[in-house]
């Protein structure tokens, strides 16, 4: 092969690794965002649709015309760690009220043609939770149910399905007198859901994610490639304790191609350890969410309490209880909060600051598997030795792209 030849296949590589990992990143691109990228995207889009396709089995959509990809991310399992967030101050995550009124909001939107006001959407969404009587009637003459309503819109606009073409929501939340009026991408809408089942043929959430596959050992061996793969494409620890024996037994047997592939591919680096593996991002640009990472008190409350979380564990602490947790961040917050310069939402308010402080922290290092929920407390994960005192941290675990775009 001649020198020429060989630099245009690395090229070639190069490009089709930045275009995976931007996706992993970004489910949802779009050309008017990215131009670039999205060209990349455009320009090796059959190479990526099959690699998806053959090792986490995610559907990949690319609309030269319309200017999008979507990357359908379907989770290994369901994970509550990574909620829709608020695009307003704050990316406060969604309540269930917020939840309901985005659904309603897509389910009116299939009827809204190109266009639609605000106003008339929210008549129409009004109409939807009426005509369901498991759901709370959206009352557009209730403040809280106004802001929830707005806030769902905000997110459709900040993920292209909505672009606002004239008016201010703001107006509308506060006092309900205001009004907009929004284009609607139809297209895009039409790929925003990612499942394997649509909602018209599930009578529960959680048949959104049922899959089917066939009971053969090929059907076998297919279902645990893929729950391997999504599992280190979009978690930050895999702990081989926690794997199906059928996903244990293919990964034991896999492992050279598993390595091969996220570290050719997608330039990732498998570490391995006896309890488990992970998938480090040395260039940190596939993640989402970055630990440790400075400028945030919920981070540096999490540093703090994994290493006391790993003295314990070390200690022969199985659980560590809530009320323990709490105590020890009312300390930490007495030791560091002035000198290390916390939020004063939490140094302001007493004690009930340093709980709200204990659950959002507590929360981070769930989300990192680092720890996990149980009834009396929480159990201290094997990874979470790596922020012991005296480990630098700079190999940590990174959390990757979110599944929600």
């Amino acid at each position: 092969m001649s020198v020429l030849a060989t630099k245009l296949e690395d090229m070639e590589r190069a490009e089709r690794t930045a275009a995976l990992r931007y996706l992993l990143r970004h489910p949802l691109v779009c050309a008017s965002d990215a131009a670039d990228m999205f060209a990349t995207i455009v320009r090796h889009r059959n190479w990526l649709t099959r690699w998806f396709l053959d090792q986490p089995s995610w559907k990949l959509v690319v609309e030269p015309k319309e200017g999008f990809a979507r990357l359908h991310k379907v989770p290994a399992r369901v994970d509550g760690t990574r909620p829709a967030r608020s695009v307003s101050a704050g990316k406060l995550p969604f309540d269930r009220r917020r939840y309901v009124l985005l659904c309603l909001t897509l389910a009116a939107l299939e009827e809204a043609g190109s266009q639609i006001t605000l106003a008339r959407l929210a008549d129409i969404v009004a109409g939807l939770s009426a005509d369901e009587p498991d759901i709370e009637d959206f009352d557009t003459d209730r403040y809280g149910d106004r802001c929830a309503f707005v806030d769902a819109l905000r997110w459709l606009v900040a993920h292209r399905v909505l672009r606002m073409r004239d008016g201010d929501e703001s107006g509308y939340a506060r006092s309900g007198a205001g009004d907009a009026l929004y284009d609607v991408d139809d297209r895009l809408l039409g790929q925003l859901l990612a499942a394997p089942r649509p909602p018209s043929m599930t009578e529960r959430p959680d048949d959104l994610l049922a899959e089917q596959y066939p009971e053969t050992d090929d059907g076998i061996r297919q279902r645990a490639r893929h729950l391997v793969f999504r599992l280190l494409l979009d978690e930050p620890v895999v702990y081989y304790d926690e794997l199906p024996p059928d996903a244990l037994s293919w990964l034991t047997h896999s492992r050279g191609m598993v390595y091969a592939r996220l570290q050719e591919d997608v330039g990732m680096r498998v570490e391995r350890r006896r309890e488990g593996l992970a998938a480090v991002d040395p260039e940190g640009d596939v993640s989402d969410v970055l630990f440790p990472d400075g400028g945030s008190t919920v981070k540096h409350a999490a540093l703090l309490l994994a290493e006391w979380l790993t003295r314990a564990l070390r200690a022969g602490a199985e659980v560590v209880s809530d009320d323990a947790i709490n105590a020890q961040v009312v300390a930490l917050t007495a030791e560091h909060g002035k000198r290390g310069r916390w939020s004063k939402q939490f140094l302001d308010a007493g004690d009930d600051g340093a709980l709200r402080l204990a659950a959002e922290a507590m929360a981070l290092l769930a989300g990192f598997r680092l720890v996990a929920r149980v009834t009396d407390g929480w159990r201290p994960l094997p990874a979470i030795a790596r922020f012991a005192a005296g480990s630098s941290g700079d190999d940590a675990p990174k959390r990757r792209a979110r599944r929600r775009a």
